[in-house]
């Protein structure tokens, strides 16, 4: 899952993306008086959605809505284990290759029937469309592996996969009605608005402004239907203005407040105010393509080693992030079964000694009249760091990361531009080294993969970092069914990346978020240490209600 990137499969989008100037304002809920004693929440966020339709869809924010609207085959529960949704339930043979779900009986919101036919046709166009469009690349990675899909009547479906498939029940593709998007090519649904955004979801789509997504509850859903009965997402143009708006209640909930807003809310009786694990991490992408555009000196791992060292992770974490998450090492935050934890004797924390001898052992001894250090050509070690401008944390980390780099003789010179523009830069190798983010899935195949060479056509490797070993296991984990083996796997090639740092870890932040405890109720923080929002569950959003 993606913090900011715009080539990403789904999860890699959890945490959010390009940011938007538009203000708003709104009224909060009003414990449900005129709502059928549900309630009318507003949810304050500061990214706009992006778009409509699921398939070109690039955002965080647009996977959160999709997925009240739309319905997947399974859905989580608190502890991130898989529960009927569409599938009521399911089978998989001995040999682990073939799958049946058997279907609940559902309708769209247009009053057609679901079928079968409706998760073959999502499915297989995501699988086999125009592999230029990269139609619905938010999602299609959950869908690897699979060799044909059968639909032997209306209530089943059988799919069969080349090997055994590990993430099966891990998919969070939003199955789309056939009867809506059969009829156009793959060329006119990337061009497609979808402007009815018809699911079979809990929530209903409403409507859509510049600073607005206004959803209604599905009275009729196949399930029991959410205790809201109507949920607004509003687009603030700053994180402060809409703390400033959650604290007087014009709004009720927000899902992404800055950290170092936190203690100005914590004490208010009103509110309660969370930092939760986000599976996730904000690294630094260092450029080691062979043919890229990047200071070729960064290939050299004695360098990015160096920097390693030079970085206080720790510092930064009490600064920048109100002291919440835990410093950064490998892919799966601390809280993930899969995370990998480097021993002692190989961890990279904190040491400027450590990085001095590093550069020393490389050969890199000689040095300017600044104190930079050079390499036996004459080149410096001077490199280009570029973060992201309205991300406070981020640039502050940087100029941190320069500070402690020049400490050690590595000039950083630090730049700042905006997402869009590092997204051009990052897609084209033209850069020495970046601070961005991924989310982390509760599988760990997407991740894993933005690291395989395939990955670098398609802009997902930034690093442009190769290695067949790597790739191997990656392919080999997504077939495992005994978890533990597979867990060892999914840690070995986490090791094989943290010991040549392609990407630096910097930390696992978390998500600040917070609603109006005066006025509602049922709010759960899923899993215990997670989130209420951006967790893939709908379960607050199915849950709250107005006091």
């Amino acid at each position: 899952m993606r913090k900011m990137k715009k080539l990403v499969p789904i999860l890699l989008c959890i945490i959010l993306a390009l940011s938007f100037s538009l203000g708003a304002t709104a009224c909060g809920g009003d414990g449900g008086a005129d709502a059928g004693g549900g309630g009318h929440m507003v949810l304050g966020v500061t990214k706009a959605m992006d778009t409509l339709n699921p398939l070109v869809s690039e955002l965080g924010i647009s996977f959160e809505i999709f997925s009240l609207i739309y319905d997947t085959l399974i859905r989580f529960d608190e502890d991130m284990e898989a529960v009927p949704c569409l599938a009521e339930s399911w089978e998989v043979t001995d040999d682990q290759l073939t799958w049946t779900f058997h279907l609940a009986e559902a309708n769209w919101h247009d009053g057609e029937p679901f079928t079968s036919n409706d998760v073959k046709w999502t499915y297989d166009l995501m699988i086999n469309g125009d592999e230029d469009l990269y139609l619905g690349y938010m999602y299609a990675d959950y869908l690897g592996g699979i060799e044909s899909i059968e639909c032997p009547d209306d209530r089943t479906l059988v799919i069969k996969t080349e090997e055994p498939k590990a993430n099966m029940l891990q998919s969070q593709v939003p199955i789309l009605p056939e009867h809506l998007f059969s009829d156009k090519s793959d060329e006119e649904l990337a061009e497609w608005d979808n402007p009815e955004c018809i699911g079979t979801g809990p929530f209903k789509f409403m409507k859509k402004n510049e600073t607005s997504v206004f959803l209604e509850r599905n009275d009729d859903y196949f399930m029991d239907p959410p205790k809201l009965e109507n949920l607004t997402f509003v687009l603030y143009k700053s994180a402060d203005s809409m703390a400033q708006a959650l604290k007087t209640g014009e709004i009720d909930a927000t899902v992404d407040i800055n950290p170092d807003q936190k203690p100005a809310l914590v004490d208010n009786k009103d509110l309660q105010i969370i930092s939760g694990d986000a599976r996730g991490f904000t690294q630094i992408a260092v450029n080691v393509l062979e043919d890229g555009n990047g200071n070729p000196l960064l290939r050299d791992q004695a360098i990015r080693y160096a920097i390693e060292y030079a970085t206080d992770k720790q510092k930064a974490k009490e600064m920048f992030y109100d002291d919440a998450g835990e410093t950064g090492t490998s892919f799966m935050s601390p809280t993930d079964k899969f995370h990998y934890a480097p021993p002692a004797d190989i961890l990279r924390d904190y040491d400027l000694e450590k990085a001095k001898a590093v550069l020393d052992e490389a050969g890199y001894t000689k040095t300017d009249a600044n104190g930079i250090r050079e390499s036996a050509d004459g080149d410096k070690l001077s490199f280009d760091l570029i973060c992201i401008a309205d991300n406070t944390q981020e640039v502050k980390f940087g100029q941190l990361i320069k500070s402690g780099c020049e400490e050690v003789g590595i000039e950083i010179n630090l730049e700042t531009m905006d997402s869009g523009a590092l997204i051009d830069a990052a897609g084209a190798y033209d850069y020495d080294m970046f601070i961005w983010g991924w989310g982390t899935d509760v599988d760990p195949t997407i991740i894993l993969g933005i690291l395989t060479e395939d990955a670098i056509e398609t802009g997902f490797n930034e690093p442009g970092w190769v290695n067949p070993e790597y790739d191997a296991l990656v392919a080999k984990q997504a077939t495992l069914m005994d978890e533990e083996e597979r867990i060892k796997m999914v840690q070995d090639a986490q090791a094989m990346v943290y010991e040549d740092a392609p990407y630096i870890i910097l930390i696992y932040d978390n998500f600040t978020q917070g609603y109006r405890s005066d006025k509602w109720e049922g709010f759960k923080q899923i899993p215990d240490d997670g989130t209420y929002f951006y967790n893939m569950t709908a379960i607050n959003y199915m849950n709250v209600v107005a006091k």
